[in-house]
């Protein structure tokens, strides 16, 4: 066995997934920080942010991620653009990955900033209140049925009564950190700056941007449009 192979043998054994999973982002933080060094303060090639792009590169757009994007970058720093850089920025359940306050407040800002006079922000994430509505309505039967049909194997003990797929919903096995309602998004994003901050949902997203693909989540997620002022 090499090192690295017994490195990672002795990871496994010793510690726990979360705490591994909480190194492996860290390390991949670290990595993005480290190639956004010599780029500071480029323009971007495009005024079209996709941020928390994963693997879905959307054409026209710059989509960014923490690693093998269009430019690796690490959300929770300041962002490598200049002032008033993007006309329009776009993150589809990306935002409940990030602390409140040690990341999401100060990312919004940053966002704020490098976003032209009047230009738009579309965020989704999954809606607290929709959950919670769901649990109440069936305990969860309707949500984890939605679920393994959206995405066949995601439920992770798909054999727990229904109510664990809210479990699924608020945690996703430690990835994410907050939920969010309307009226709590909404402070965060006016905490930011941001103006004109309204409800939307995937059908008025798409028509705007037909490019992006569908997620189908609408039972699920909470969509908002806000914009920089003026």
């Amino acid at each position: 066995m090499n090192h690295l192979g017994f490195a990672r043998t002795v990871a496994k054994e010793l510690l726990s997934n979360r705490t591994r999973r909480g190194l492996q982002l860290d390390f991949a933080r670290m990595k993005a920080r480290v190639r956004t060094l010599g780029r500071k303060n480029n323009p971007p090639p495009v005024d079209r942010l996709h941020f928390g792009a994963g693997n879905r590169r959307v054409a026209g757009w710059l989509n960014v991620d923490l690693a093998q994007s269009d430019w690796d970058v690490d959300l929770g720093t300041t962002l490598p653009w200049p002032d008033d850089s993007f006309a329009c920025m776009v993150g589809q359940q990306v935002i409940e990955h990030l602390d409140l306050t040690q990341h999401l407040r100060p990312f919004l800002s940053e966002l704020k900033r490098v976003g032209k006079p009047g230009a738009e922000l579309w965020v989704s994430c999954p809606d607290m209140e929709k959950v919670c509505r769901a649990y109440l309505s069936d305990r969860g039967v309707a949500l984890k049925q939605a679920r393994l049909e959206r995405f066949p194997g995601s439920v992770k003990d798909p054999d727990a009564p229904p109510q664990h797929i809210v479990n699924e919903f608020f945690h996703q096995n430690g990835a994410h950190i907050n939920l969010f309602d309307l009226e709590l998004l909404t402070w965060v994003l006016q905490g930011a700056g941001f103006v004109d901050i309204v409800r939307t949902d995937e059908q008025e997203f798409l028509a705007k941007f037909p490019e992006f693909p569908h997620r189908n989540d609408d039972d699920v997620a909470l969509y908002v449009r806000a914009s920089v002022p003026d």
